[in-house]
């Protein structure tokens, strides 16, 4: 706030940078200058001007009341796709020229909680607590993801029972597939599958490349005995040694298997192994587990190989995972009252093995995280709703940068917004980050918190039904609870044609003299010139409420239909207006000054605020 002596008792108020809602539990009269303590459908931009929230335009609509859920944008097979689910469909869209969107179904998925979309091996997959499946791009459909079939032993010899310690490869959670590679000595024809009761898939033999697939009941026989296979392969002759092959044959095997369900159960995904993104963890199945995807034996990540033993207990099992984000080079995992961090290492096992391994320690015994799958991180930092406050994590120690046991990590950044908070259900919130716009989006109900992290502002939006989000480059997409898929632009006025409604409202201004009575009759307002500019300009003291005989108020047509945008330079296109308004206020101690827009066909930024007050005398 800055102040400007007009006259002998008179001064001038200045708001030069509107700061974003502040709502006071003790009351209105601490503000700063140029906060607000009420504020709907107004934003504050970077440059910390005041201006009606952008509109939406629906895009898409795919005909139905179920909401939109899951809305992903992405690479896969390199090109761009935006994916999204809807009432148990799952389709891709594309724009059709700056007119709408359109949509062809890929597959059907489980709408009836959250659908989650991951991006790897240039494919998207897609966990909704029922199944896993991958989508390839292009013309493709929905397929189940199957499973890697993974190398358990090798160098099998013959007349050996071989058994199921020592693996090379663990068994993968999602097929009860295997392989083995048997190695002749030139003497035995009977080799044993190291599981029972299996059925044999095929016989490779690698003494040609690529290698020869073998006929069962030809070249090879499998032992039966009560229509049950007992693991022992019989070879028509004997396999030779061949030089320079210990392996010579591969056996692809199979036996049940009861683990895929705690792939499938999984809703959430997050990346992370160290130092680089080379493994998912899996979430989200209500449990206090993670799981996570391994290497193949020719060193590929795989989004379809999750051995068994690959998992993290975090804490204590009555209380479930609810966020994971990776955080420099750890992952930050997130219960709804705690918070741990997982490291990546290695162990050795007793037969000399060398396996990744992953450490668990707590950061926080306190505070979590309640609304699932809802962990962001905001330039390098995870944010986390708990209780009705939002969290920012950071450590600020020189040496590391990862989260550690230190309860100063936790920064509650919500408290100018907790009055707002209350009323959110923080369990059911949806929770984004636009980048781009550096803006943090907390939805519930229709209404939605957005603290821009440039500003350090919050906004509080109205009539602002999401239920997902997605930016394609620098332009913001929303699904809504009722179908649709919306553009969310400044270049729209008003949403779907229905009018915004846009209130600000200052705090309490006593002009730095809580004990003097003033007097004011004049306003300045400086306004960023575009067409079709409305403003409701008025205000109201602790004297007199919003009463037309003593508080002006007045909508502002401000038009600059006159300048030609396309010819004028760019300092002659910004350059602002302002606008005098005789506001007359008598003898009040406390001033609140009051913006509106009520037109759906009009735009506003507010850029500057000047109030003249003279002071009377002492308050009574």
């Amino acid at each position: 706030m800055a102040e400007i002596k007009a006259a002998t008792n008179e001064k001038v108020f200045q708001i030069k940078a509107f700061l974003g809602l502040n709502q006071n539990p003790d009351g209105d009269t601490k503000l700063k200058m140029g906060e607000a303590a009420a504020m709907n459908n107004f934003r504050v931009t970077r440059d910390r001007n005041l201006q009606r929230r952008p509109g939406t335009k629906t895009m898409l609509n795919l005909g139905t009341d179920e909401p939109v859920k899951g809305l992903w944008v992405g690479y896969v097979g390199g090109t761009e796709y935006m994916l999204g689910a809807c009432d148990g469909k799952m389709y891709k869209f594309w724009k059709d020229g700056d007119v709408t969107l359109s949509a062809v179904e890929i597959g059907t998925v489980n709408t009836d909680g959250d659908v989650f979309v991951l991006g790897f091996e240039n494919k998207a997959y897609i966990l909704d607590g029922t199944q896993y499946q991958e989508w390839s791009g292009g013309n493709a459909v929905l397929a189940t993801v199957h499973g890697y079939r993974p190398l358990v032993k090798t160098s099998i010899a013959p007349e050996n029972v071989t058994d199921m310690s020592g693996l090379l490869e663990n068994v993968n959670r999602l097929c009860g597939e295997r392989r083995v590679w048997l190695s002749p000595d030139g003497t035995g024809s009977t080799f044993w599958l190291p599981e029972i009761p299996a059925s044999v898939d095929y016989v490779d033999d690698f003494v040609t490349v690529p290698p020869t697939r073998l006929v069962a009941g030809t070249d090879y026989t499998v032992e039966q005995v009560n229509g049950e296979n007992t693991g022992k392969i019989i070879f028509s002759s004997v396999p030779q040694v061949i030089p320079q092959t210990t392996n010579r044959f591969e056996v692809g095997y199979s036996v049940s298997n009861n683990f895929r369900t705690d792939v499938e159960h999984m809703r959430y995904a997050e990346l992370f192994a160290g130092t680089q993104d080379t493994r998912i963890f899996l979430y989200g199945d209500g449990t206090n587990k993670t799981i996570y995807s391994g290497i193949d034996y020719n060193g590929k990540p795989r989004a379809d190989y999750f051995p068994d033993l690959y998992e993290a207990l975090v804490g204590d099992e009555n209380t479930p995972i609810t966020g994971m984000i990776r955080h420099y080079s750890s992952l930050a995992c997130y219960k709804k009252d705690s918070a741990w961090s997982i490291s990546s290492s290695s162990m050795t096992l007793a037969e000399g093995l060398n396996i990744p391994a992953f450490y668990v320690t707590p950061v926080n015994k306190a505070i979590g995280n309640a609304a699932p799958g809802q962990v962001r991180l905001v330039m390098n930092s995870p944010y986390t709703l708990f209780g009705n406050d939002l969290y920012e994590w950071k450590n600020s120690s020189y040496y590391t940068s990862n989260l550690t046991r230190d309860e100063r990590q936790a920064k509650r950044i919500s408290d100018r917004v907790w009055a707002a908070l209350q009323g959110y259900v923080t369990e059911k919130c949806y929770c984004y980050d636009d980048n781009d716009a550096q803006e943090y989006y907390v939805c519930y109900n229709g209404d939605a918190l957005v603290y821009n992290y440039a500003a350090d502002a919050w906004s509080h939006y109205t009539d602002f039904p999401v239920s997902c989000m997605a930016n394609i480059g620098e332009e913001l997409y929303i699904g809504t609870p009722d179908g649709k898929v919306k553009h969310f632009s400044s270049d729209y006025m008003n949403d779907d044609g229905d009018v915004i409604s846009a209130y600000w409202e200052s705090g309490s201004m006593s002009f730095n003299q809580d004990y003097m009575r003033k007097y004011s009759a004049m306003a300045w307002v400086g306004v960023k010139p575009e067409s079709n500019t409305e403003l409701i300009i008025t205000a109201k003291t602790d004297k007199k409420t919003c009463d037309q005989k003593t508080i002006a108020t007045k909508a502002y047509q401000f038009d600059f239909n006159e300048f030609a945008f396309d010819t004028l330079q760019f300092d002659e296109l910004y350059d602002p207006q302002m606008y005098r308004e005789k506001i007359k206020a008598k003898k009040f101690v406390f001033y609140k000054l009051i913006f509106c827009n009520e037109n759906a066909q009009s735009r506003c930024t507010v850029l500057t605020a000047d109030i003249r007050v003279r002071f009377t005398g002492f308050a009574k």
